[in-house]
């Protein structure tokens, strides 16, 4: 998710270059990436080398696609994600397989799943859909959104179902509320939805997938946002979004002040980061009651998680993933948090990108894979 009020703030000076250079809290740095080139990822720090120009190693071509199993991830052989299998508004084969069982952690064994439902992605300022893979901490490119938006609006927030739909709301360039696209994570092309705008009075929101009950094939969408002029300063409406209605639903209001991004897992639960926190946080929230101050948390280091400009995060292998780019960042940095020892590790430091929303479905592990 990106500030509101920072949509103009340019970085245009040496002041914007990343100077930290360790931390207290038990917070850890990996180092900078030198001679990174957003345009090609050539010397950043868990890029593969992908050219968006050439297509070598995209995940566009056909012969280098993020891994392929039944066609899917293939662009001359797409059959389970074609415009006439998950259609919005008819949702064929959307959360149906009755087969899935319980894994010993909790989560499903995701023998139903699309494999390229099993990783993380992340969507950025400038309409770029990329994946990124936890355990070798790489990214790849999927391609430029393609949806039809106006100038001025931009890529506010994201989640991913268990079919590998992406599910993106837009940040309109005035006020009021963006509109949400889904988005192929095989080309980045994109359809519109019949979600409105401003629904339940939340102008924007960050978004997470949780399955219904632990193990199960069900999965709803939760979200949590507010007004765009308030949204990172009040406490979020934490509400649901129906298939294939697209009807939102209110919960609760989530009793932690700041702009909360959602991610959730295949054991049912669902988590929110909070930046601009006192502390910054990441909180298991109540799906039920949207309390956020009742299950597990983890502080984060203020001095680190501070004058927020972008921001997004999830969970993968049972370690959260947070995407997070301060006023002075050039761009966004990675960190991992373990839950188990409350400990946040840098691993990327200014990828190129600027992070404004990351999604994993239910599909993705629960703990270590």
């Amino acid at each position: 998710m990106r500030s509101f009020v920072l949509l103009s703030v340019l970085c245009l000076s040496a002041a914007c270059s990343n100077t930290s250079s360790g931390g207290g809290g038990g917070v850890y740095y990996a180092g900078d990436a030198k001679g990174c080139d957003a345009k090609t990822a050539s010397g950043c720090i868990g890029f593969n080398g992908a050219d968006s120009k050439t297509g070598d190693g995209d995940a566009t071509a056909t012969d280098n696609d993020v891994v392929a199993t039944d066609g899917d991830a293939d662009s001359s052989s797409v059959t389970d994600d074609s415009a006439t299998g998950d259609d919005v508004g008819t949702m064929d084969g959307f959360f149906d397989d009755p087969d899935s069982t319980v894994a010993p952690d909790g989560g499903p064994t995701n023998s139903d799943c699309n494999e390229r439902a099993k990783i993380v992605y992340v969507v950025t300022e400038q309409n770029d859909l990329l994946s990124f893979q936890p355990d070798t901490l790489t990214f790849k490119l999927v391609g430029k959104l393609k949806c039809a938006v106006g100038p001025l609006d931009s890529p506010f927030s994201m989640s991913i179902d268990r079919n590998a739909n992406a599910w993106v709301l837009y940040q309109s360039g005035f006020s009021g509320g963006g509109k949400l696209y889904q988005v192929s994570t095989l080309d980045a092309s994109c359809k519109n939805t019949t979600f409105l705008p401003s629904s339940g009075g939340l102008d924007l929101f960050g978004m997470g997938f949780s399955s219904d009950l632990p193990g199960s094939p069900n999965e709803t969408l939760f979200v949590a946002g507010g007004g765009s002029g308030s949204f990172q300063t009040t406490k979020n409406t934490l509400a649901t979004i129906a298939f294939p209605s697209m009807a939102l639903t209110t919960v609760g209001k989530i009793d932690v002040v700041g702009g909360a991004d959602l991610t959730g897992n295949g054991k049912g639960e669902l988590f929110g980061f909070f930046p601009d926190g006192t502390p910054p946080s990441v909180r298991q929230i109540d799906k039920t009651s949207a309390k956020a101050t009742t299950l597990q948390s983890w502080p984060l280091p203020a001095s680190v998680f501070n004058n927020t400009q972008a921001w997004a995060f999830a969970q993968w292998g049972g370690n959260f993933y947070l995407f997070f780019q301060s006023i002075a960042d050039p761009s966004t940095n990675v960190w991992k948090l373990d839950p188990t020892t409350g400990v946040a590790t840098k691993v990327l430091s200014n990828i190129g990108y600027t992070v404004t929303g990351a999604g994993v479905s239910s599909c993705a592990p629960s703990a270590a894979p």
